[in-house]
């Protein structure tokens, strides 16, 4: 890891937080790999749709537990309230990290003064919501008010 990157990593709440777009090109080699077990044609986005977006800081980027999992979040304007909308997650050993995922979103959504999380996922997700309880499904999607 080279020195810029360590610096990034030196402040992380619990190994997660927020990638700078100025680092994005740093850490994208070995975010890259996970991203594409989650976009696929179907989303309607590719790789490079993503790192545009990143970029152009209109989505965020987060690390967690050193590459364990990566996390793409928008914050949405909708008319009645903002919501900070999970756009891709991926990553190995959910249990792990998922506890402290969820505070650290909880955290930054409140901090962008929105009303909810929400994110899509597969059915796999609901068998997590023992622990991850105040998400309700509404579709495909869960959310969780704040």
């Amino acid at each position: 890891m080279n020195a810029r990157l360590e610096d990034l990593f030196d402040d992380l709440d619990n190994a997660i937080g927020g990638v700078p777009a100025a680092m994005l090109l740093v850490v994208w080699p070995r975010v890259e790999p996970l991203l594409r077990r989650v976009v696929k044609p179907i989303t309607g986005y590719g790789l490079d749709d993503v790192l545009t977006r990143l970029q152009l800081e209109d989505w965020q980027l987060w690390i967690i537990n050193d590459f364990q999992a990566i996390a793409i979040t928008e914050i949405q304007t909708r008319p009645l309230g903002n919501v900070l909308w999970c756009q891709f997650i991926a990553g190995d050993s959910v249990d792990q990290w998922l506890p402290d995922w969820e505070r650290v979103q909880a955290e930054f959504a409140r901090s962008h003064h929105c009303e909810a999380v929400e994110f899509s996922g597969r059915r796999g997700w609901h068998k997590l919501q023992a622990s991850y309880h105040d998400y309700k499904p509404i579709r495909t999607i869960y959310r969780k008010e704040l």
